[in-house]
């Protein structure tokens, strides 16, 4: 699972940790001898009544790294455009808005995430990836991780916290 772009949704829809997740995948391209899945889905249920998904194939660039929201009121796209465009049967008066993304790649993402956490400390500002937020997308992609090697939906005990089968 990529933390970067759980952790960009987490933090914008305030998302706690997913309470049921059910991940499939395998090894379907490169039989090479490697563990980690070339394909893999994974469905978070969150309590705010929320499906996140997280679709990735591998072996395919075709639709490069998209994301999508979709609202009652309409769909983010967030690819190398961003875009609003309304769902009319709730929101019929809605324009389409186009901004732009910056993606300077993930060598840049890197190093930036490592220059605002040493500001951060220098500072004593919270960073852009605080620690609450850390942890709640460290479970979630833990819990599909394992959801997927174990072949089976995995629940968050909110009052244990703790993962259960």
């Amino acid at each position: 699972m990529p933390l970067p772009q759980l952790c960009f949704w987490y933090k914008v829809l305030n998302l706690q940790t997913p309470s049921k997740v059910c991940a499939n995948g395998g090894v379907f391209l490169w039989k090479d001898g490697r563990e980690v899945p070339d394909t893999m889905n994974a469905a978070m249920v969150h309590p705010e009544d929320l499906m996140f998904t997280w679709d990735s194939g591998f072996g395919n660039d075709e639709l490069s790294v998209t994301e999508n929201v979709l609202g009652t009121d309409g769909t983010i796209f967030r690819g190398e455009q961003v875009r609003y465009r309304p769902q009319k049967v709730n929101r019929p008066e809605g324009k389409e808005i186009l901004g732009r993304a910056i993606d300077h790649g993930q060598q840049h993402l890197d190093i930036a995430h490592v220059q605002n956490f040493l500001d951060c400390v220098r500072s004593g500002k919270e960073p852009n990836c605080p620690f609450d937020l850390a942890l709640r997308v460290s479970i979630a992609c833990r819990m599909a991780v394992d959801s997927c090697r174990f072949g089976r939906v995995l629940r968050w005990d909110p009052i244990k916290e703790e993962i259960v089968a």
